[in-house]
C-alpha cells in the first residue's frame, strides 16, 4: 500500500518539468524583437533636436563681411569643424579613462547565501574503511558574506601603460586632423568669398543689361510684323538677342549661388541674407604675392603638413604595439589582497585578511613569439615606408602648388589686360552707337563682351586666391598664431588677419631641404633664414663656356583648353626620367598649339602622356628657344612605342634620358 501511494507523489513531480519548459518557451517567444521603424514623431523629435544645434545662436551680421571675418566665422561656426573639436575632445575622454585601467583592481563584493536543508557530511575512516556513521556540518543554513578584494597584475599596468602612451599620441592625430580640416575650410573660404566678389560686382550689372536686351527683342518683334526688314534680317536680328540674353542667363546660373556656398562654409542658416565687403574697383589689380623660395616652403611642409605629423604619430603607436606584443609573451605576475567576511557561526574567525602572489605563464606564447615580433616590425616599418613615400608627395604637391600659382598669375595677367580692352571697346561702342553710327544689337554685344571679361577676369582671381591657399596648404601653413587670447568673433579676425601677413616670414625661416639632407641641425640655423630668391631669375647670367639655363612647364596630357603657359625651373624627380623630345619653338602658344594638334591626331595613344616645354637660350643675348617634350613613359620601350606612332604621323621624335640632379638632359639614341 505504500509503494503505489510513493509511486502517485512522484508523478506530479516528474510532470512539472515540461510544463516549465514550456513556459520558458513562451516566454521566450513572447520576448522575440520585431523590427520597429521610427514614426513621424521620432523623426520630428529628431529634426528639431539637429536643427537646434545648426541654428545655434550666433553673433549677428551687422556689416559686410570681410575675407577675414568670413575665414574667423567658419572656424568658429562651421559644422565640420565642429565635428574634428568633438573628435578631439572624444579622444582626450579615452585618454583620461585609460589612466585608470593602470591602477590594481580594488573589488568589493557582499551577499546573502542559504539553502533548504543542512549543508551536512559524513567521514570515512581511512584505517578501517567504515564511515563513523555520524553527520556533522560546519555551514549555517543561512549566512552573509563579504569582501573586499585587491589585485594587481604587472604584466596588465605594462600593457596599459602602453596603450594610455597610444591613446595619448591619438589625441595628437586628432588634433593635426582637425588641424587639415581647418585649412581645406579656409582654402574654399578664400575661393568662395572671392566668387561672391564676383558675383556682387557681376549680378548688379547683369539686371539693367537683361532689360535693354528684352527692349531691343519687342522692337525686333515689332519691325518684323511692320515688315520694316528683310524676314531673315529681321529674324537673324532677333537671334542673336535671344543667344546674347541666354549667355546671360547662364552666367546668372554660374554665379548665384556663390553666396549661398561662402554662406554654408561660415555656418550661416541656410537663407540668412547677408552683404560681402567688396574690396575696391583696383582691388583685383593687385595680386597676391608669394615672396618666398620654394626650397623654403618644403622644408616648412615637411614639419608641419599635418598628414606627416599624424604619421609619425602612427609610428609612435605601431613601436608602442611592438612593446605590447612583447610584453604579452612574458609570464604575468598577480599580487592579490582582500579582507573578507562570513557569519557562519562555525567559524573561528568570522573576518580574515588573506594575501598571496601567482605567476602565471602561456607556453603556447613561446611559439608564436617569432611570428608575433616579425608581424609587429613588419607594421612599424609599413608605417614608416608610408611617411616616407607620403614626404615625396609633399614634396611634390609644394612645387605644383607653386608652379599653379605661378602659371595662374601669368593668365591673370592677361586676362585682366583682355577685360580692359574689351570695357575700352565697350566705350567705343556706347559711343558710336550714340551717334547713331551702328545699331543697338552692336552696342549690347559690346556690353555683354566686356561684362564676360570682366566676369572672367574676377573667376581667374578667385582661382588665383585657391592657388595661393593651396600653396598654403600643400605646406601645413595654419592661418591662425600659435596662441589666440579669446575665442570672440573680433578676437578670431584679428588672428586671421594676424597669422595671414606673417606665415611667410615664418615659412622663409626654416631651413633648406637641401641642408636637412647634409644633417643640419634646424634648431640652430632657422635663424639664418636665406634671403628669398625666385627660382628662376628673369635675366639669367650666361656665359659662353656655361650650359643655358632650362625651364620646365608641365602641362596637362593631351590637349590643352587654354591659353600656352610658362613655369619656372623645377626638379620633380631625383630617378632618371625617360622623355620624347618632338621639336624646338620660338614661342610657347606655338609648342601648345602644335601639342594639342598631335594629342588629336594620336588619340588613346596620347593617354596618360603630359606636355613638357623647356625654354634655354640659344646665346647670351640670344632669343629664347622652347622645346616641346612629352613625359608619362614607364620605361624606354614604352617611349619608343610613342616615337613610332609619332613618326607614322610625319613628325620627327627622340627619346631622350632626362635625370633631375643633372644640368641638362643626357640624349639616348632612338
Amino acid at each position: 500500500m505504500k509503494m503505489p501511494s510513493a509511486r502517485l507523489r512522484r508523478r506530479p513531480l516528474s510532470s512539472v518539468f515540461p510544463l516549465v519548459a514550456l513556459s520558458a518557451s513562451l516566454l521566450a517567444a513572447g520576448c522575440a524583437v520585431s523590427p520597429e521603424p521610427l514614426t513621424t514623431e521620432d523623426n520630428l523629435a529628431r529634426v528639431r533636436k539637429d536643427l537646434s544645434v545648426v541654428f545655434a545662436p550666433q553673433e549677428p551680421v551687422t556689416r559686410a563681411i570681410s575675407m577675414h571675418e568670413a575665414m574667423a566665422r567658419a572656424i568658429k561656426y562651421n559644422l565640420d569643424e565642429r565635428v574634428k573639436i568633438m573628435e578631439t575632445a572624444v579622444a582626450s575622454q579615452q585618454l583620461d579613462l585609460s589612466h585608470y585601467d593602470m591602477l590594481p583592481r580594488v573589488v568589493a563584493s557582499a551577499g546573502y547565501v542559504g539553502r533548504n536543508n543542512d549543508s551536512g557530511s559524513e567521514s570515512l575512516n581511512l584505517a578501517t574503511g567504515r564511515r563513523t556513521g555520524e553527520s556533522t556540518t560546519a555551514v549555517d543554513k543561512h549566512r552573509r558574506v563579504g569582501d573586499l578584494g585587491f589585485t594587481w597584475n604587472v604584466l596588465d599596468f605594462g600593457v596599459s601603460y602602453l596603450r594610455a602612451r597610444q591613446n595619448a599620441n591619438l589625441v595628437l592625430i586628432a588634433d593635426e586632423r582637425r588641424r587639415r580640416v581647418v585649412q581645406g575650410i579656409l582654402q574654399d573660404v578664400r575661393t568662395a568669398y572671392w566668387r561672391a566678389v564676383a558675383a556682387e560686382r557681376m549680378l548688379e550689372r547683369i539686371a539693367p543689361l537683361e532689360a535693354r536686351i528684352e527692349g531691343a527683342r519687342r522692337d525686333a518683334r515689332t519691325l518684323e510684323a511692320l515688315r520694316v526688314q528683310a524676314p531673315l534680317q529681321a529674324l537673324g536680328y532677333t537671334r542673336s538677342l535671344v543667344e546674347t540674353l541666354r549667355q546671360l542667363q547662364s552666367l546668372r546660373r554660374e554665379l548665384v549661388a556663390a553666396k549661398s556656398q561662402l554662406g554654408a562654409l561660415m555656418g550661416l542658416p541656410p537663407g540668412e541674407p547677408f552683404e560681402v565687403e567688396l574690396p575696391a574697383k583696383d582691388g583685383t589689380k593687385a595680386p597676391p604675392r608669394l615672396e618666398i623660395p620654394v626650397e623654403a616652403l618644403e622644408t616648412y611642409a615637411l614639419l608641419h603638413r599635418p598628414e606627416l605629423l599624424e604619421e609619425s604619430y602612427n609610428q609612435r603607436i605601431s613601436a608602442d604595439e611592438t612593446w605590447r606584443s612583447m610584453l604579452k609573451l612574458l609570464p604575468g605576475v598577480e599580487l592579490n589582497a582582500a579582507l573578507r567576511y562570513d557569519s557562519n557561526s562555525f567559524l573561528l574567525n568570522q573576518r580574515w585578511a588573506d594575501y598571496g602572489a601567482r605567476v602565471s605563464w602561456n607556453l603556447i606564447n613561446l611559439v608564436s613569439a617569432p611570428g608575433t615580433l616579425s608581424y609587429a616590425n613588419a607594421q612599424e616599418e609599413l608605417v614608416t615606408f608610408r611617411r616616407q613615400a607620403l614626404s615625396m608627395a609633399v614634396l611634390s604637391q609644394v612645387r605644383v602648388a607653386m608652379l599653379q600659382f605661378r602659371e595662374l598669375n601669368q593668365e591673370f595677367g592677361l586676362t585682366a589686360e583682355q577685360a580692359d580692352l574689351d570695357t575700352r571697346i565697350r566705350t567705343q561702342y556706347a559711343n558710336v552707337g550714340t551717334a547713331g553710327q551702328i545699331g543697338e544689337l552692336g552696342v549690347i554685344q559690346a556690353e555683354v563682351t566686356a561684362l564676360l571679361s570682366d566676369l572672367r577676369r574676377d573667376l581667374v582671381y578667385a582661382d588665383l586666391h585657391n592657388a595661393y591657399a593651396r600653396v598654403m596648404v600643400s605646406a601645413g601653413v595654419d592661418p591662425l598664431p600659435e596662441t589666440v587670447p579669446s575665442a570672440d568673433l573680433a578676437t578670431l579676425t584679428r588672428a586671421v588677419d594676424q597669422g595671414l601677413g606673417s606665415w611667410q616670414e615664418r615659412a622663409n625661416s626654416a631651413l633648406r631641404v637641401k641642408d636637412l639632407a647634409k644633417g643640419a641641425d634646424p634648431k640652430t640655423e632657422a635663424a639664418k633664414p636665406e634671403p628669398a630668391k625666385p627660382e628662376t631669375p628673369a635675366t639669367p647670367p650666361v656665359a659662353e663656356a656655361k650650359p643655358a639655363p632650362i625651364t620646365i612647364a608641365p602641362i596637362a596630357s593631351g590637349p590643352a583648353s587654354g591659353p600656352s603657359k610658362t613655369a619656372p625651373a623645377v626638379a620633380a624627380a631625383f630617378s632618371p626620367v625617360i622623355q620624347v623630345e618632338l621639336g624646338a619653338y620660338t614661342s610657347h602658344r606655338m609648342a601648345q598649339s602644335d601639342w594639342d594638334t598631335l594629342a588629336k591626331r594620336l588619340g588613346p595613344a596620347a593617354d596618360g602622356k603630359g606636355a613638357l616645354f623647356v625654354t634655354t637660350s640659344r646665346s647670351a643675348g640670344g632669343r629664347p628657344i622652347v622645346q616641346l617634350r612629352v613625359g608619362g613613359f614607364t620605361d624606354h620601350a614604352d617611349a619608343e612605342r610613342f616615337c613610332q606612332d609619332v613618326k607614322g604621323k610625319q613628325q620627327r621624335c627622340t627619346v631622350r634620358t632626362v635625370s633631375a640632379m643633372q644640368g641638362a638632359p643626357a640624349v639616348a639614341a632612338s
